[in-house]
């Protein structure tokens, strides 16, 4: 095991990693990889304990060069795969990492003209970043998406019935249902909505209805504003080792997607590890 010091970023770069959080999701339209196969198991995996992103702790040598990329410019679940596939290609052996990028990022563009849905061109054209809901440290309006893939730590409590995701990004907490398989016919939509989930193997499936329409961003492209019916799955899946934490999160929205909209993150165990309160500081002076 790798263990992971609180002390890798000071408290005052942690502030200012909170600080531009907000921005950072808007520009980091973000990406994701396929999880790696389940074992079968009859006891579920053991995901409790914080976990950690590159932007945290971007100096520890179990992140891969995908990993590091992704953190900053954002990937997709297939720009992931495409940027992997290039760094493993040996004819690519003298060509720089930039240079790979900028082919994952001509690539992410024509997916995204196979993804989108004219609905959601028009929803990017009507998009004002001078509104964007998290520049006056108000959440709502925030997406789960965002939430999700915030570049902030999370903590996960497991029990028999739930499962309980814990985030420092906007001080957040989510309840996963794991002893109900449908969502309540009567629900009354929040910004992180409704979850139910279970296991398969290494994985927990967690499945989210509910949700208020909110700007999400998008690989390389412009936000656009979810639809009412737009629902999220999610897959973490746990390493052999249990060090790592692969996060797929597909949203299925049929109005502005062809497709489900597939997003990755790798996180890593932090043992040790405590939240700290997320503090924001308004960019618009208004709060």
């Amino acid at each position: 095991m790798h263990p992971v010091s609180a002390r890798t970023i000071s408290p005052a770069s942690r502030r200012g990693l909170h600080a531009a959080v907000p921005g950072l999701l808007l520009v980091m339209a973000l990406f994701l990889i396929p999880a790696a196969a389940t074992a079968e198991d009859s006891s579920p995996p053991d995901f409790e304990g914080v976990w950690i992103t590159v932007l945290v702790a971007f100096d520890d040598p179990r992140w891969r060069i995908a990993d590091l990329v992704c953190a900053r410019t954002g990937c997709s679940l297939e720009g992931f795969e495409y940027l992997q596939s290039l760094l493993d290609d040996p004819a690519n052996a003298d060509r720089g990492t930039r240079q790979l990028v900028s082919d994952m990022e001509d690539f992410q563009r024509r997916m995204n003209q196979t993804l989108l849905t004219p609905l959601a061109r028009e929803s990017q054209e009507a998009f004002d970043p001078s509104k964007e809901a998290s520049l006056d440290c108000t959440p709502e309006g925030d997406s789960l998406r965002h939430q999700i893939l915030a570049p902030l730590p999370l903590q996960i409590e497991q029990k028999d019935d739930t499962v309980t995701l814990r985030y420092e990004y906007w001080n957040a907490e989510r309840t996963v249902h794991l002893d109900l398989d449908a969502h309540p016919a009567d629900l009354e939509p929040t910004r992180l909505g409704h979850s139910i989930g279970h296991y398969e193997g290494r994985t927990l499936v967690v499945e989210t209805r509910g949700l208020i329409p909110s700007e999400t961003g998008i690989p390389v492209s412009t936000p656009l504003m979810l639809s009412p019916d737009a629902h999220v799955e999610e897959r973490y899946t746990l390493s052999e080792d249990g060090e790592t934490l692969d996060v797929v999160l597909n949203i299925i929205d049929p109005a502005n997607f062809t497709r489900p909209f597939q997003n990755y993150r790798r996180m890593l165990l932090a043992p040790g590890w405590e939240l700290e309160p997320f503090v924001c500081e308004s960019i618009t002076g208004e709060f």
